[in-house]
């Protein structure tokens, strides 16, 4: 009956946990710099890159995002 039962459990933990290809990866670039994140969600991982490429770029240039993947 243990095996049984820790069986189940392990099945269930599997099915529960998120996968690592269920991300967003955003990419983002201004003419001096790029950025990129990785997120489970689409608004935090456009968030994330438009930040990484703003650290980079200089006053003056504007970062856009220019694709994001599921």
């Amino acid at each position: 009956m243990k095996r049984v039962v820790v069986g189940v459990v392990s099945a269930l933990s599997v099915l529960a946990m998120p996968l690592v290809a269920s991300a967003y990866t955003c990419y983002s670039r201004s003419p001096a710099a790029t950025g990129w994140e990785t997120s489970p969600y689409l608004a935090v991982a456009q968030r994330g890159a438009l930040y990484q490429c703003a650290i980079r770029t200089p006053r003056g240039y504007i970062c856009r995002i220019t694709r994001c993947t599921y």
